[in-house]
């Protein structure tokens, strides 16, 4: 008989809880939530209404909060929050095998060190190979069996389809990259556009400028991936141009509905408190401000962005400044 092959995913939120469902349809799968209420749940009631209310989960999903039980895991997935990885992964050490395959799903930038998620596994499990699993993919939407496609992004092909063997279904459909760089920055960065978009839906500026902002977004990740190795074929792809339309268009978006609710008053010092439900772009607009002055590149969209969250900055004159910039040629890719 084969060997069962053993399956692991941190993080218990939507997405997490999401990745198990999938891949319990041909694995057994460990889940690892930091909270014991959802451990209970989810072991006794098969569901985790905490984060993806309503789903029904496989019997074939085990969660624990004991991070010692990977010690056998061949397949790690990582859905923690990004500027949480570090400190997670560092209660891992010495417990994880070093042929264990790690996998991103997670989409940011650490703000301390300016770092992509990949680099701070590297910097924790220097020997343990590194994919990346990203695309434009709500987690309810897949939950519920709706058809969708993302991509896996490893340094060889071969591990990307080791990868896709777990998690492709009839309505599941992972692509195959080895492009983890631009994975990873172009599903960072649309987070940060989405909240533009909210902001500017909100405002009711009209379809125009959500337009502009989305294409003109496109752009400014397009910079800072290129810049840091990413591949055009990437930014044209499903992480790419895909997740960035996705994510700017629609309310199931924490991201967009972050903006929606800037725009409509709500304070913002308050909604950037709250740790149960904080869009991931509201991380990822401070790393990539510090990173853009690193690297010498101008993302003003980004830019407006951080001063609405950050300093206060009305958004009528930031909307007024994006416009009256210096008239240019659009850049090419």
């Amino acid at each position: 008989m084969n060997k069962k092959i053993r399956v692991g995913v941190l993080g218990a939120g939507a997405w997490g809880t999401t990745i198990s469902l999938i891949l319990s349809h041909k694995s057994n799968v460990l889940l690892w939530a930091n909270e014991k209420k959802v451990v209970k749940e989810i072991n006794l009631k098969n569901k985790n209404d905490t984060f993806l209310k309503d789903v029904k989960l496989n019997k074939k999903i085990k969660a624990t909060n004991n991070l010692n039980d990977f010690s056998e895991v061949d397949f790690l997935f990582i859905v923690v929050p990004t500027q949480y990885i570090s400190t997670t992964l560092k209660k891992l050490k010495g417990t994880l095998s070093k042929h264990c395959m790690l996998i991103n799903a997670s989409k940011g930038i650490e703000i301390s060190s300016l770092s992509l998620i990949s680099e701070i596994i590297k910097n924790h499990f220097p020997k343990n190979p590194i994919s990346i699993l990203s695309g434009p993919n709500f987690a309810k939407e897949i939950a519920s069996g709706k058809p969708t496609a993302s991509l896996i992004a490893s340094k060889s092909i071969s591990d990307s389809k080791k990868i896709s063997k777990l998690l492709s279904s009839s309505h599941f459909r992972p692509y195959l990259s080895n492009d983890i760089v631009g994975a990873q920055i172009c599903g960072a960065m649309k987070n940060v556009y989405a909240i533009g978009c909210g902001i500017i839906t909100g405002k009711k500026f009209g379809d125009n400028a959500v337009a502009s902002i989305i294409s003109r977004s496109f752009t400014e990740i397009s910079l800072v991936c290129k810049k840091l190795g990413g591949k055009t074929e990437t930014l044209m792809g499903l992480s790419g141009i895909g997740d960035l339309f996705l994510t700017c268009s629609s309310e199931k978006s924490r991201n967009f509905s972050l903006g929606l609710k800037i725009a409509n008053g709500k304070e913002t010092s308050t909604l950037l408190k709250s740790k149960k439900t904080l869009a991931e772009g509201a991380h990822t607009v401070k790393a990539i401000y510090k990173l853009s002055k690193k690297l010498k590149i101008d993302l003003p969209i980004n830019n407006e962005i951080y001063k609405i969250l950050y300093l206060n900055k009305d958004i009528d004159k930031s909307i007024s400044e994006l416009l009256n910039r210096p008239l240019t040629t659009e850049k090419k890719l």
